[in-house]
């Protein structure tokens, strides 16, 4: 039972590192391309009486308007609408501009690859316990 709880722990950590690689790919093999969006709106969610919200950003680029949701949800709405924020995207893919945060995907990839690896140390018996 500890081995196939081990085992789908890898494979939930590898495909999560999989769909992350496949998402960012673009990114990495395009030339960035930087925008100003201006703060529209804010998409709002409800979870257990609490709300959470993302900016809506709209930008012009490649001869038409592009509107693009952050990823990123808050607590609060804490840019003003009119806020113009600098945005990047993959040549060509301006549906997919988001705000820069190299720090946090970097985390998130090194979170991942440290707990496969903790996994896979535990599964091949490197690990006591």
């Amino acid at each position: 039972m500890e081995l196939f709880l081990l085992l789908a722990g890898q494979a939930l950590c590898l495909f999560s590192l999989g769909v992350l690689a496949r998402r960012d790919l673009v990114r990495l093999t395009r030339p960035a391309v930087r925008v100003d969006g201006v703060v529209t709106g804010y998409r709002s969610t409800w979870s257990e009486g609490s709300g959470s919200y993302a900016p809506v950003y709209s930008f012009t680029s490649e001869g038409a308007e592009h509107e693009v949701v952050e990823a990123v949800y808050s607590s609060a709405q804490q840019l003003p609408l009119g806020t113009v924020v600098a945005l990047r995207y993959p040549a060509a893919r301006p549906d997919l501009a988001q705000v820069p945060r190299p720090l946090m995907w970097l985390t998130v990839y090194a979170l991942l690859a440290g707990l496969e690896a903790l996994l896979l140390a535990k599964t091949m018996g490197w690990l006591q316990g």
